[in-house]
């Protein structure tokens, strides 16, 4: 294995205050390839924060992300942000039919050498228990749970080699939970889920405390 995937997420001597708050002060960690990572902190303590250094949303006061080898900054950000598909905790679809949003996001600028087939959206359906005719609806009728699992669709077709989900399972029931969670340990992805959701706490999966 080239050396270079060993280490795919490092954060480095984190410091980041809000207000008079400090959240991080000197954190620092590793996340390999392939790991796949709950982010195991009390509410308030930086969780989904520490997923938006990653793709650039926010930044540390002090200290360095790197992605890949990669420092999280300007100069970086695209190719970084080329590797990663990010589903935050309030997902937000504009109003057109379902299979109409897909190809939208699909023929995104920085999407467009993205192959795909529609069995693999199928697949993908099924795999997710999504009915068919989802794709023919308008995403205003959607349920919670149903625009979680139609964006994890989205981020399998996006062929993304990192994915961090910020409260995914929040809208399912717990057979699905179980589901969604099955779904992405099986997967060769690096993962990183912020999640409250006990189905997570799982020993395959690698819990992250501060």
């Amino acid at each position: 294995m080239n050396s270079k995937w060993g280490k795919m997420i490092e954060f480095k001597n984190i410091f980041l205050k809000y207000d008079e708050k400090v959240i991080f002060n000197d954190f620092s960690t590793r996340i390999k390839r392939n790991e796949k990572v709950l982010l195991n902190a009390p509410s308030g303590a930086g969780k989904s924060t520490l997923l938006k250094m990653i793709v650039g949303f926010a930044r540390p006061n002090q200290g360095k992300v790197f992605v890949n080898s990669k420092q999280v900054d300007s100069l970086n950000i695209d190719e970084i942000r080329s590797d990663i598909a990010y589903l935050p905790q309030s997902i937000t679809f504009p109003e057109m039919q379902v299979n109409e949003f897909i190809q939208t996001v699909l023929d995104y600028k920085s999407n467009k050498g993205i192959k795909y087939q529609q069995y693999e959206i199928l697949k993908l359906f099924h795999d997710l228990q999504l009915s068919d005719k989802i794709l023919t609806s308008n995403t205003e009728t959607l349920s919670g749970g149903e625009r979680q699992r139609v964006g994890i669709v989205l981020m399998q077709l996006l062929k993304r080699k990192i994915f961090l989900l910020d409260e995914l399972t929040s809208a399912l029931n717990q057979e699905l939970k179980e589901l969604v969670k099955e779904y992405f340990l099986s997967l060769d992805k690096t993962v990183i889920v912020v999640s409250h959701d006990k189905c997570w706490n799982d020993s395959r999966i690698k819990e992250l405390e501060w």
